[in-house]
């Protein structure tokens, strides 16, 4: 089986080292992977000299054609973006629409198409910052537009097309830039605080999983439609960190979701107005006679000077903050299942 791995963004691209993983991975698994590069320069960035690629514009229908006569499967790995380098939502929203009205109409009539979106298109549901986001509208978009043209072309041209869109989540592998990242922030051993809910759902999906769950679509084992792609069953974010962590390591969360806690930026604060309300019968009498100025001038002073230790000893604390760590769980179906167990042996 021949499998197209269509990036949109070319070199710029931030997903260029999930398709490089992707690629050894599925190659491993027994399967011919062939990268689709938009030009020269990006098949240097992506293509070692254990695969080779084609060099095609896929929002042209010629290239197109030519890229995808022969793929049994192609897999979507990224869209043109609102943002830098095709910069206007309206021409990346032309992009998008010749993208995928190729995709579907050059690619085999049984082939199947699989689109690698991401979990940010649950938007609001997912976390706040995603409510007006530009790129969640266009990975939406994509969602929409390939479902419909599969559903079309397999209707009026009685093709049998197979169209999944996986929604990924925190994808973490040995290539993964936040893995290494990860990593790193733990490696010091010792004591680790970690400013989390460590019994909340972590979205994160090891790369490993992906590549099953397009096994399993390519043995037509799933039927086609929207997936949630996390590791299943959902990793907490206490086995994500012990995953990472030395062993000898001792990790210890303060959960800034969920059951009231608070984070350690939140208990900093509380600490420095606590100390300033203790202090306010001392502090009024002597500030009445001073100007704005110097007020400020001696709270400052003041409040650096009561709860200096107290915050000192909080930050040493403060550890590892992430984003993604106040984000709800993701839902919708999931495929497939891969066991705890299964992932430590890997």
């Amino acid at each position: 089986m021949k499998i197209g791995l269509v990036n949109a963004m070319g070199l710029n691209s931030a997903d260029a080292m999930l398709e490089m993983e992707l690629c050894l991975l599925l190659q491993k698994s027994g399967m011919e992977v062939i990268p689709i590069i938009q030009s020269e320069i990006g098949s240097a960035a992506i293509v070692n000299g254990d695969f080779s690629c084609i060099v095609a514009d896929m929002t042209v229908e010629e290239d197109a054609s030519r890229a995808l006569s022969e793929m049994d499967m192609v897999i979507l790995i990224k869209e043109a973006t609102p943002r830098a380098p095709h910069g206007q939502p309206d021409m990346a929203r032309e992009m998008n629409k010749n993208l995928v009205n190729n995709l579907v109409k050059y690619s085999k009539r049984s082939s199947v198409i699989i689109y690698i979106s991401s979990i940010s298109s649950l938007g609001k549901k997912l976390s706040k910052k995603y409510e007006k986001d530009s790129l969640v509208r266009e990975k939406l978009f994509v969602e929409k537009r390939l479902l419909k043209e599969g559903l079309r072309w397999n209707r009026k041209y009685k093709n049998q097309k197979k169209i999944y869109v996986f929604r990924v989540g925190h994808v973490m592998g040995n290539m993964q830039k936040q893995t290494r990242d990860l990593q790193n922030m733990l490696n010091k051993g010792g004591e680790i605080y970690v400013d989390a809910d460590g019994d909340l759902e972590s979205n994160v999906v090891h790369i490993e999983h992906i590549v099953r769950a397009i096994q399993t679509c390519k043995n037509g084992k799933t039927n086609p439609g929207v997936y949630t792609v996390v590791n299943s069953p959902q990793w907490s974010w206490k086995e994500v960190i012990e995953y990472y962590a030395p062993k000898e390591s001792l990790v210890q969360f303060y959960g800034s979701s969920g059951n009231n806690k608070k984070s350690i930026v939140d208990m900093i604060w509380s600490i420095a107005w606590r100390v300033a309300r203790t202090q306010k019968d001392r502090l009024v009498p002597l500030l009445t006679y001073m100007s704005e100025e110097r007020n400020m001038q001696v709270v400052n002073k003041h409040l650096r000077g009561e709860s200096k230790d107290a915050i000192k000893n909080l930050r040493k604390k403060a550890g590892i903050q992430l984003d993604i760590f106040s984000y709800s769980p993701a839902r919708g179906k999931m495929i497939p299942k891969i066991e705890l167990e299964e992932m430590e042996e890997e």
